[in-house]
């Protein structure tokens, strides 16, 4: 019975041992000043400065120009700042038992890059975000623009249907959909246009003229059929001569002269 006794008591002053080292610990832990602010990019797109960055993660981890102890620390403003970056798809912040800040983030990657009537510019994704362009970075994407209303200001978007606004974006989205499954043409196309009637054109490399596609209609026999004129007639002296392509027609390439 003694020994049944003893045996309660020391379990539970070694249960008590552990929680007090563990709140020992923690509390040692939480009183530390941190260490360092690690960024971790899972993407390098390009749009995002990481010294400008760091700097804004970093004012929420000084205080008087030293640095603030573990538990004084601003997670959710770190996360603010992480969120209100316009080219920042995701992000994760924790800090480690090293006292170390670690900010992991992914950047959007843009598909393509739309210049709206006024001049202004924002960039597409693959999942039809809309982001703002940078003045830091211009990545080498496929280029649309002529007739699209694109909003002011400078915050990401999901496009709509819905809406007459995205309406021109969506359809430039699709096209690029299928301009990227036609390998052949993909090569070939040098930018995108919606005209005043909100029909596309597309600039073709070695043609001086139009290519009028149209709406997304029949998006992938339009291209089958400018692939097919491509290989055949590109080269020939009388292509030189014509003002437009229009493909717009069911199963027919319709030619116009200068």
């Amino acid at each position: 019975m003694v020994k049944k006794i003893l045996s309660i008591v020391l379990w539970v002053a070694t249960a008590a041992a552990l929680v007090w080292l563990f709140v020992y610990a923690r509390e040692d832990y939480l009183h530390t000043p941190l260490k360092a602010i690690n960024l971790i990019p899972e993407t390098d797109t390009g749009f995002v400065s990481k010294s400008a960055l760091y700097k804004e993660i970093e004012s929420f981890c000084k205080e008087f120009g030293r640095s603030k102890e573990i538990k004084a620390v601003d997670m959710i403003a770190v996360q603010e700042v992480m969120k209100n970056n316009a080219w920042i798809e995701s992000s994760t912040s924790y800090i480690d038992l090293d006292g170390v800040l670690n900010v992991s983030f992914k950047e959007y990657e843009p598909w393509f890059r739309v210049f709206g009537k006024d001049g202004h510019s924002v960039y597409v994704t693959r999942k039809g975000i809309v982001i703002p362009s940078s003045r830091i970075y211009t990545p080498y994407v496929l280029v649309a623009s002529g007739n699209f209303e694109l909003r002011s200001d400078s915050t990401t978007y999901q496009l709509c249907d819905t809406l007459d606004s995205d309406r021109n974006l969506l359809n430039a989205l699709h096209w690029c959909e299928a301009i990227e499954r036609n390998n052949f043409v993909s090569h070939g196309i040098g930018q995108l246009y919606c005209n005043k009637r909100n029909q596309f054109e597309l600039t073709v490399k070695g043609f001086d003229g139009r290519v009028i596609v149209g709406d997304t209609c029949d998006a992938a026999d339009k291209l089958w059929r400018l692939e097919s004129f491509m290989k055949q007639r590109i080269d020939s002296p009388e292509t030189k001569t014509l003002k437009s392509i229009n493909l717009n027609y069911k199963n027919q390439i319709v030619c116009t002269k200068r």
